[in-house]
């Protein structure tokens, strides 16, 4: 097996996991703007149990005090989360096959596979709020991290 990395890294396959790789640290980007645009949800509910006037304030605005922003916050600061775990785990796997000089071709179909999945359950926690959903993305990601750092240890090393 050639362990060149310069022909590694070099290899199309393995630019086109970090493209994939890269789309998915945008969309955590995205949803961490979007996450400061609705507002801190801690500092709303703090704000609003110390201060009567504040909660009693008429003023309407979606990233205030309305209930239905409230509830859009906590949900996207839920989706922050998930997304930026499975960013992370994305990344340690990655570097983990990228160190190993491994799987180039799996390894671009697994990612590309795993950024549809975090942006389907993205949308999913948008809408529904379910353990049993959340159980589901956890095992599914886990498993596919697993599935690189398999393929890490096996083509490389």
């Amino acid at each position: 097996m050639d362990k060149n990395i310069d022909s590694f890294v070099s290899d199309n396959y393995v630019r086109l996991t970090y493209i994939a790789f890269f789309t998915q640290w945008v969309f955590w980007g995205l949803i961490y703007t979007l996450r400061h645009i609705l507002g801190d949800i801690d500092k709303t509910a703090t704000a609003a149990s110390e201060d009567p006037e504040a909660s009693a304030n008429t003023d309407k605005k979606i990233w205030h005090h309305a209930a239905a922003s409230e509830s859009l916050a906590r949900r996207v600061a839920n989706i922050h989360k998930s997304v930026r775990d499975d960013t992370l785990l994305l990344l340690s796997a990655l570097v983990l096959n990228t160190f190993g000089n491994a799987s180039t071709r799996a390894v671009m179909i697994i990612t590309w596979i795993y950024f549809a999945f975090t942006v389907v359950f993205a949308a999913s926690e948008l809408f529904v709020v379910n353990r049993f959903v959340r159980l589901i993305h956890a095992t599914l990601f886990y498993g596919l991290g697993l599935a690189i750092g398999g393929l890490a240890f096996a083509r490389g090393w």
